[in-house]
């Protein structure tokens, strides 16, 4: 039974079928949602960009670790390795940079649903590029996902703010649905993802540590490291996880459909919050209006074009 699953996993996508490409983008949804706990944890009195320096070297130890196991086959050098480096610069890279900059700007609870409609500009940017033709179930089902996330993380905010400052986490988005199609056009030159997760990543984490480096200095950042980094390690070893699935999920599927479900991970979030640390007490309306929408879209989205 394992044996498939590794199949799956680790060979070319002629050996799995369409339906595998919806399981790789709900299962990196929840490696994210576990990458997101481990961030929480280790934000507590740290800089977010530092934080992010070191997920992103959490993410790198393990894909490295994982290609001297399983030794993927890189494809030779050409332009495929442009576009998997324009993927990991805009999904992981620039969307997070954006991201954190939009949160220390607006805060988080303004930034995350703003962000959450990255599945809306992937769809756009995959019907233009890619030439993808959703049904309308397709994009019916894009909407309500992003409906969904935006209600689950919506809720009562408070401080002052600048509605220019908004453009930073719809920056965010941009940068993941781009990023999406510039995954997706590049992996049929990666015939094992895990390759393509290597090369983009490294892109991401040079990005990210140049950025952090001139923002903050080496002094600042190595006293970041000494606070701690073992909770954004951890995350950067799920969101290592989330990424590589997130690859094979695109590899397999269309940008339209893959990115809401890669989206849904603040579904499981609330999910797991209320099983494992029995919040209950904080449920509102949003819980089940944004769930529902969230779940009936991801159903939506899930079902084969055309059928």
């Amino acid at each position: 039974m394992a044996a498939p699953l590794l199949a799956g996993i680790f060979l070319p996508e002629d050996d799995v079928t369409l339906d595998a490409a919806a399981a790789f983008a709900l299962s990196s949804a929840l490696c994210f949602t576990c990458a997101d706990m481990f961030a929480r944890r280790g934000l507590q009195g740290r800089d977010p960009l530092a934080g992010a320096v070191f997920t992103l070297a959490g993410e790198l130890a393990f894909l490295f670790g994982a290609a001297l196991v399983t030794g993927p086959r890189f494809p030779p050098l050409g332009l495929d390795y442009l576009r998997v480096a324009a993927g990991g610069a805009g999904n992981p890279g620039l969307f997070m940079i954006f991201f954190l900059i939009g949160i220390s700007k607006i805060g988080v609870a303004r930034a995350a649903p703003i962000k959450g409609g990255s599945p809306l500009f992937g769809a756009v940017l995959a019907i233009l590029f890619l030439g993808e033709r959703p049904a309308w179930y397709h994009l019916a089902g894009v909407v309500l996902v992003v409906g969904g996330i935006a209600t689950l993380s919506s809720g009562r905010t408070h401080g002052r703010w600048r509605r220019i400052d908004a453009l930073w986490p719809v920056a965010a988005a941009a940068a993941a649905g781009a990023g999406a199609v510039f995954w997706r056009s590049a992996l049929k030159g990666f015939p094992h993802p895990l390759a393509g997760s290597v090369v983009g990543v490294v892109v991401a984490a040079l990005i990210v540590g140049t950025f952090t480096w001139f923002r903050l200095g080496g002094r600042r950042l190595a006293g970041e490291w000494r606070k701690g980094p073992l909770p954004f390690l951890l995350c950067g070893v799920a969101a290592g996880l989330g990424i590589f699935l997130y690859v094979n999920a695109l590899q397999r599927g269309e940008v339209y459909r893959m990115l809401p479900l890669i989206q849904t991970s603040p579904l499981f979030t609330v999910l797991i919050a209320l099983v494992l640390f029995r919040r209950a007490e904080h449920i509102t309306w949003r819980v089940p209006a944004g769930a529902a929408m969230t779940l009936a879209g991801a159903l939506l989205v899930t079902l084969r074009p055309g059928g």
